[in-house]
């Protein structure tokens, strides 16, 4: 079932989840700055008044370059993996603000990891320099949400940095001093 929407903008009226994949840690700044005014411009012309919530981001800078047009979302139960279309908009080659075809709260982090290291594998690209910062909810409570970033942690130890918090206006709340994942000594 696809998404509704709007004639005027282009962009889903219904909310969905939300990615942001940015080129490089340089680039991060500026990335969450233009995507916060972006996605303001965009709750303001939503019906609901919410247009999606931002899940993580993607730091790559292959990918921004080469945006996927779907993902596919590991199977629940004993249904099978389904493509999920990937609209995007932003600053081609510097960030990209993306949401997935697929109603909001559905898609874990951890999933959306799997589905977009299985999409670089399958281009051959690096991942060596690529990492996800997962986005949480300002005071988000709950096991859930302890349960989902262990398990990045646990599947994903080289790829994941610490979660970065989002105020309610969208804007996230970290300065970006420590550039990649933060990796133990080996």
């Amino acid at each position: 079932m696809g998404a509704n929407y709007s004639k005027e903008t282009d962009v889903p009226t219904e909310a969905r989840s939300l990615f942001l994949m940015v080129r490089s840690h340089a680039c991060l700044e500026r990335a969450n700055k233009e995507a916060a005014a972006h996605l303001s411009i965009l709750r303001s012309h939503s019906p609901a008044g919410e247009f999606g919530t931002l899940q993580g981001i993607w730091v790559d800078e292959n990918s921004v370059q080469n945006l996927p047009i779907a993902l596919e979302l590991p199977k629940v139960g004993d249904k099978k993996p389904t493509d999920h279309s990937v609209t995007a908009m932003g600053v081609n080659g510097i960030w990209m603000l993306c949401w997935l075809e697929t109603a909001i709260g559905t898609v874990s982090r951890v999933d959306l990891v799997s589905a977009l290291l299985e999409k670089i594998d399958r281009e051959n690209s690096d991942t060596t320099s690529s990492y996800f910062i997962p986005v949480v909810a300002e005071g988000e409570p709950g096991p859930r949400l302890s349960d989902e970033l262990q398990m990045l942690e646990t599947r994903y130890p080289q790829l994941v940095q610490s979660p970065v918090p989002r105020s309610d206006g969208g804007s996230l709340l970290r300065l970006w001093a420590t550039p990649g994942p933060q990796v133990a000594p080996s």
